[in-house]
């Protein structure tokens, strides 16, 4: 679990085992991306800016068509 991502973002949380990503907003809506790839979870967890890689990560997989689970 990645905690206090930015203002906006709670934390994100990853689960290795259905390779699924949850974004907690601060207003309480959840976001629920699958088919993540551990690497691409690793790569926010490292990264000096987690929002912007976060948001590179989530824009991939709109454009992709995969829209988050509400």
């Amino acid at each position: 679990m990645i905690p206090s991502v930015s203002r906006q973002i709670a934390f994100v949380q990853y689960d290795d085992q259905s390779s699924s990503m949850t974004v907690q907003y601060h207003t309480g809506f959840k976001a629920s991306y699958t088919n993540i790839n551990p690497d691409d979870y690793r790569l926010i967890l490292s990264s000096v800016n987690r929002y912007d890689s976060l948001m590179r990560l989530t824009e991939t997989r709109y454009m992709e068509g995969q829209s988050p689970i509400k």
